[in-house]
């Protein structure tokens, strides 16, 4: 009898599609390099933070 072994990748992708919804952003080639240190520099811990921040912002 084959034990099964536990998916990290499974467990992590689906945890993701439970908890989050998913938003694509396109920018064009280059874009994506110098606003993710722009944001660093600002002082966010990633990309996806200050687009979050930057969206929350706008909202408001």
């Amino acid at each position: 009898m084959r034990e099964e072994k536990f998916d990290a990748t499974k467990y992590k992708n689906d945890f993701q599609k439970e908890k989050y919804d998913r938003i694509i952003v396109n920018v064009p080639k280059g874009q994506k390099k110098i606003i993710d240190e722009k944001a660093k520099a600002q002082g966010y811990k990633s990309l996806n933070a200050f687009v979050v921040d930057a969206i929350m912002q706008k909202l408001q």
